[in-house]
């Protein structure tokens, strides 16, 4: 097995009023699956048991999860990474594996989550009122990539594609090859096509979560999903456009506690004999179809919390 991390599986954030965040995320798109005094769980269409977690406390973020092959027994990377094995008390159950990257960001390794049965699709066939479905939130499928800002660039990308084979997909550089501003890798699944990245390292001012990415069902999701979410007033920070990398519609919308949340949408995947680019790219991060990004978007960094 070339790599030993198949996809990424939720992420964990802090919000200090559980309430205002289940609205806005089930504006966004997502389902409750549990909510108890500390913690709320989030789910996509798809049948992940759950890919958001909000726990009650400060904003930023408090760990990434990433699903273990089930060709590798989690128990076989104790050794190896110096973590103990422990079991999960939340919706899936299943087991995990703790760790900590060199920005103090929690890593969390997740095996045997029970499936669930996935949710109703839309329906593309028009009923009997003529009408086509152009209102509510956008339907999501599940969480696809992280992006973050980091003071580390190179430590903490040999890091992620050392102790977890992820491949580098494109790198962006400015001015000269070598002075790297960031670099998009994937899981290696050998010849099963992956998505364009699992995760995007960039240079920043300093270390935190850039955005958590969701894919919604149809690329026209993005549209109606963003005109439900501007309708309700929500802090819109960029989009729509496309990432000429990867091929991939965004939409990026801020959390009211200052968390950045993408709606994607991608139609190019990768396998592990797919070429590597190096991409000069100019200031601000434009390689992208649309409007500039604007300055906020750039310097977007949510806490790391410890």
């Amino acid at each position: 097995m070339p790599g030993i991390i198949s996809s990424i599986a939720y992420v964990r954030l802090g919000a200090p009023d559980l309430d205002v965040q289940e609205k806005f995320l089930t504006e966004f798109g997502l389902v409750k699956v549990h909510r108890d005094a500390r913690r709320l769980y989030m789910r996509g269409i798809a049948d992940e048991p759950f890919i958001h977690v909000t726990e009650l406390g400060e904003s930023g973020v408090l760990a990434v999860g990433y699903n273990v092959h089930p060709d590798v027994p989690i128990e076989s990377l104790q050794e190896r990474f110096g973590a103990t094995v422990e079991a999960i008390d939340e919706p899936g159950g299943g087991k995990r594996l703790r760790l900590k990257d060199p920005n103090g960001q929690s890593v969390e390794l997740v095996q045997g989550r029970e499936r669930v049965a996935p949710l109703p699709r839309r329906n593309l066939l028009r009923g009997t009122d003529g009408m086509s479905k152009d209102r509510g939130p956008a339907k999501i499928e599940r969480l696809v990539h992280t992006a973050y800002a980091t003071t580390r660039l190179h430590e903490t990308l040999d890091w992620y594609q050392s102790h977890f084979g992820f491949l580098a997909t494109d790198e962006l550089y400015i001015e000269k090859p070598g002075n790297t501003l960031g670099r998009f890798v994937r899981a290696d699944m050998g010849d099963e096509p992956v998505y364009h990245h699992i995760l995007f390292v960039f240079r920043g001012d300093k270390d935190g979560l850039h955005h958590c990415s969701f894919e919604v069902e149809r690329v026209d999701e993005i549209f109606t999903g963003g005109d439900h979410l501007h309708e309700l007033n929500y802090d819109h920070v960029r989009g729509i456009g496309r990432h000429a990398l990867g091929s991939q519609i965004f939409d990026y919308w801020m959390s009211p506690f200052n968390v950045m949340h993408e709606h994607w949408s991608s139609s190019e995947r990768m396998n592990d004999k797919s070429r590597f680019n190096e991409i000069q790219i100019g200031s601000g991060m434009v390689h992208d179809s649309g409007e500039r990004p604007p300055e906020r978007f750039v310097k977007q960094a949510s806490p790391i919390l410890s």
